[in-house]
C-alpha cells in the first residue's frame, strides 16, 4: 500500500515537472523559431465607438455593456483594453502592426461578459484600397465605419510608420531652437 502510494505520487511528479519541461522548451522555441516582421508596418488607432442605444440595450440586462474592440490583418491580432458600463467608449489606444498591402483588416466589436462567452456587437473590413487611401491621406487618416445598420460607428485611423523623428530641441537657457 505504501508503496503504491509513493510510485504514484512520483509519477505525478514526473509529470507535472515533464509538462513545466515541455512548456518550456516550446517557448524557447518561439523565441528562436518565429521571427519577427521585416517588411512594412503600420500604425493602427482606434479612436472609440458609437452604439445606438435602442438598438443594443440587449447586450447588459442592468447595465450598460463593456466594450473591446479586436483588430485583425492577415495572422496577427491586436486587442484593445475593455471599456465598461457604457455606449460611447473613447480608447487610448494604438499599435503598431506589420503591414501586408494586398491583406485588408477586420475590426470586431465585443460585448465582454465574464461568465459567458463574449458577443460579438458588429464588424468592419476595410479592403486593401481603402487601407492605402487612408494611408496617403495628409490630414489625419481617419475613417468613421458603420457597424452595421442601426448598429453603430466606429472611428478608426490607419498611418504608416514614421521613418524619422522630426523634432524640435529644447535648450535649458532658450525657449525652442
Amino acid at each position: 500500500m505504501i508503496k503504491t502510494n509513493l510510485i504514484l505520487s512520483l509519477l505525478l511528479l514526473l509529470l507535472v515537472c515533464s509538462e513545466a519541461w515541455v512548456s518550456s522548451i516550446k517557448n524557447l522555441k518561439s523565441v528562436w523559431v518565429k521571427r519577427p516582421h521585416k517588411g512594412p508596418e503600420c500604425v493602427i488607432e482606434i479612436v472609440g465607438v458609437d452604439l445606438d442605444i435602442k438598438a443594443n440595450r440587449r447586450l447588459d440586462f442592468f447595465t450598460k455593456p463593456d466594450l473591446m474592440v479586436e483588430c485583425t490583418h492577415s495572422r496577427w491580432e491586436r486587442k484593445t483594453q475593455i471599456e465598461g458600463n457604457t455606449f460611447n467608449p473613447r480608447f487610448a489606444w494604438k499599435a503598431k502592426i506589420p503591414h501586408k498591402k494586398n491583406k485588408g483588416f477586420t475590426f470586431t466589436v465585443y460585448d465582454c461578459n465574464v461568465l459567458e462567452k463574449n458577443e460579438v456587437v458588429g464588424r468592419v473590413f476595410l479592403s486593401p484600397d481603402e487601407v492605402e487611401q487612408m494611408q496617403s491621406e495628409i490630414d489625419d487618416g481617419s475613417r468613421i465605419l458603420s457597424l452595421g445598420h442601426g448598429i453603430g460607428q466606429m472611428k478608426v485611423r490607419i498611418s504608416p510608420t514614421p521613418e524619422d523623428l522630426e523634432q524640435t530641441y529644447t535648450n535649458s537657457t532658450e525657449d525652442v531652437i
